[in-house]
């Protein structure tokens, strides 16, 4: 006799009552189980939206070949992954640093720099840096590729004697994360980071109001780290920039402030700080910083004898 006949009636009642509520909420558990997949990678989905936003732009600008007026020439480099980038580069004069120049979303070397020309007219090197995935280089953009690329090619100006007296980083806007990244890891002679983010989160809720965190997956995050960069930094802000207002570049200044200084150009917004009064700023940092390399160039001679 099977054991489920032998057991008394009282208890297998409720063991059936229970199979047949199973049974009947079957269906609705499936449909749960759906929804909650479906929520799932709807959030999933809204991850992304905030990258495609930050990098849609990219393919805006071609960088594989540039004017043979600006004397530049092509600087390929081989990545961590096997991709080959090309970044541009002029020579600087003997005993001049260079300057590294990291464009913003759209990846524009090409106008947005121009005022860099004169500081090479004037014996400064430059290198325009061509980031994975923008204007004809392959890859795509993911932040910590990016900040491997960008490891890669300041070793490779270093180690090839192309860093002239010294490295000067210039972030604009989303490359002012690069451009802090790596003089985080390295001793450049200077920092300029125009329009630049305090991280990308705050940059997304300027823009689309509270946005929860755990939605944003690249960090672009300056504000952790520009307090360990050991050298001189201007931060140049537009008073009607509405996309990287001046409060991010007061507190980047406040996370580093024996290093860093901010100049406010109040009737600028976020393209035009260059025109209206960051040139000149530029120019009078770029000074002061070969004043100070030079007198401290003169100090190590003496003390030789």
């Amino acid at each position: 006799m099977p054991i489920a006949r032998r057991l008394p009636q009282s208890f297998t009642l409720p063991i059936r009552s229970l199979i047949a509520r199973f049974r009947r909420w079957r269906p609705l558990a499936r449909i749960l189980a759906i929804l909650g997949a479906l929520g799932a990678a709807g959030l999933l989905a809204l991850t992304f939206i905030p990258d495609h936003i930050l990098f849609r732009q990219r393919l805006a600008f071609s960088i594989l070949e540039m004017s043979s007026e600006r004397e530049m020439v092509a600087l390929d480099q081989r990545t961590h992954d096997g991709l080959t980038l090309r970044s541009w580069y002029v020579a600087p004069q003997q005993g001049r640093p260079v300057i590294v120049y990291f464009a913003g979303r759209d990846g524009d070397i090409l106008r947005k720099p121009a005022h860099l020309a004169e500081r090479v007219e004037s014996g400064f090197g430059l290198v325009l840096v061509g980031y994975r995935g923008y204007g004809g280089n392959p890859g795509l953009p993911r932040e910590i590729d990016m900040h491997r690329d960008i490891q890669g090619l300041v070793a490779h100006l270093q180690s090839d004697n192309l860093a002239g007296s010294g490295l000067i980083f210039y972030g604009y806007s989303m490359g002012s994360a690069f451009a802090v990244n790596a003089a985080a890891q390295v001793d450049p002679l200077a920092v300029i980071l125009e329009a630049p983010l305090s991280n990308f989160l705050a940059a997304v809720r300027q823009q689309a109001g509270y946005v929860p965190g755990f939605l944003v997956r690249t960090r672009l995050d300056n504000l952790s780290r520009i307090p360990q960069i050991r050298a001189p930094i201007l931060l140049l802000a537009g008073g009607r920039d509405a996309v990287t207002p001046p409060s991010f570049a007061h507190a980047l200044a406040a996370a580093n402030p024996a290093f860093a200084s901010v100049e406010t150009f109040p009737e600028a917004n976020h393209f035009n700080i260059v025109r209206l009064g960051g040139r000149e700023a530029i120019g009078a940092f770029l000074q002061a910083i070969e004043n100070r390399t030079m007198a401290s160039g003169m100090a190590s001679v003496r003390s030789i004898f």
